[in-house]
């Protein structure tokens, strides 16, 4: 079962500020890998929204996900040093 990914408006504005090529390594990735299984990543502590990050080379997928929906919501995407400011 494959879950259905959605994409915050603003991750399009995050995904320009990436290369291209690893750019679409990312979003190939989240829909190979996450979409299939969202448990793959990591949740973050003290967070309430329940979001999750997942790793993908040196860049992070924050994210949140319904197992009741199936679906997956990607939030934020950006170089692992700037991500959680």
């Amino acid at each position: 079962m494959s879950y259905k990914v959605k994409f915050k408006s603003s991750v399009e504005k995050d995904l320009r500020k990436i290369a291209k090529k690893e750019g679409e390594k990312i979003l190939q990735d989240i829909s190979n890998k996450l979409a299939k299984d969202p448990r793959l990543g990591i949740p973050l502590k003290g967070n309430k929204d329940e979001l999750w990050r997942y790793r993908i080379g040196d860049y992070r997928v924050i994210y949140s996900f319904s197992d009741i929906e199936v679906w997956i919501l990607v939030v934020h995407i950006a170089h692992r040093k700037e991500v959680y400011r």
